[in-house]
């Protein structure tokens, strides 16, 4: 189809360009996922009402845009791709569950402690899934930015509960998300970016709303405010933050953008700190030092660099 060629020509050449340099994308994703804490911190509903609407307004947004996208390519998803879509959405579902629960069971510091294992459970997935072996001053270097991450969440505890099933739930919900991420990234090979995003908030609303209507959360009583900060994680982290960094996984290995994620905790409590006046302690920024330093390492290290050089696959995607 010439026409549609035509219309997909630029986008084509701005895609390739972001392609050669997939580390952006990540670190642009990571910056927005730093977001989503600091908008929740400002809602006055629940967390499982709040997590209801983010993810029916962000479905209708991105059924918006895989009708746009799909005019634009020509390209519709097959049955394999909304399988690889769906499975993921069950488990960033069943992830945002286990969240939600844990910190209702158990407190946010270890919740948080909890996520901070996330490139371990990745790594093991990415082993056995993609046989990738980072070498030992790349596992080094990730538990110096582990390490870090850990001491920016404790400059903020109050002290941990240590519930046990609160506990149980923080592992369970690390390892739903280490499961969506690895999964996130088999499936670009199935599905474009922008339908796949779509199949996974719809999959992840509807174990939500079974979850909400089983519990009795008052889903129809959030106010235009909350509503509105709903909206805002729906677009910000939500779409545009997932977009840019499920887009490049295909370029980069699944064991580097858990490590850059490390530094969620450290910019989350600095947008937190200037945005809402939310005190920041010298330790803080002594972790926040402690794992840019980490995650620099990882990524200066001979693994790192050629784990984080676009893969010679990169033409196999579909092109999106």
């Amino acid at each position: 189809m010439p026409g549609a060629e035509r219309r997909t020509a630029p986008v084509s050449a701005v895609t390739d360009a972001l392609g050669r340099r997939p580390l952006l994308l990540v670190g642009f994703g990571t910056l927005l996922f730093s977001t989503g804490p600091v908008m929740v911190a400002g809602a006055t509903v629940s967390g499982p009402v709040l997590s209801f609407w983010r993810l029916w307004i962000g479905a209708g947004l991105m059924g918006a845009l895989t009708l746009v996208h799909v005019g634009v390519s020509g390209r519709r998803p097959d049955r394999t791709g909304w399988t690889w879509s769906a499975g993921c959405g069950l488990a960033f579902g069943a992830h945002q569950l286990c969240f939600m629960s844990a910190i209702q069971a158990t407190s946010v510091v270890d919740v948080t402690l909890m996520g901070v294992l996330a490139p371990i459970f990745v790594g093991v997935l990415a082993a056995i899934v993609f046989g990738e072996r980072p070498g030992l001053r790349f596992r080094l270097w990730s538990l110096v930015a582990i390490a870090g991450a850990v001491v920016v969440v404790l400059a903020g505890a109050v002290g941990p509960e240590g519930d046990p099933v609160g506990m149980a739930l923080a592992v369970a919900n690390v390892a739903f998300f280490a499961v969506y991420f690895v999964g996130s990234k088999q499936a670009r090979g199935h599905i474009d970016t922008v339908p796949f995003l779509f199949g996974t908030v719809v999959a992840a609303g509807v174990l939500v709303s079974a979850y909400v209507g089983a519990t009795g959360e008052p889903v129809g009583s959030i106010g235009r405010a909350d509503l509105a900060i709903a909206a805002a994680i729906a677009v910000v982290p939500g779409f545009v933050g997932h977009f840019v960094s499920t887009w490049p996984l295909d370029r980069v290995a699944a064991n580097v953008p858990p490590v850059m994620q490390l530094a969620i905790p450290f910019l989350s409590g600095s947008l937190a700190w200037w945005l809402l006046g939310q005190p920041i302690t010298a330790l803080h920024l002594v972790g926040g030092v402690i794992t840019i330093a980490g995650v620099a390492g990882t990524l200066l290290s001979p693994a790192g660099r050629r784990l984080a050089r676009p893969g010679p696959d990169a033409t196999l995607v579909p092109g999106d």
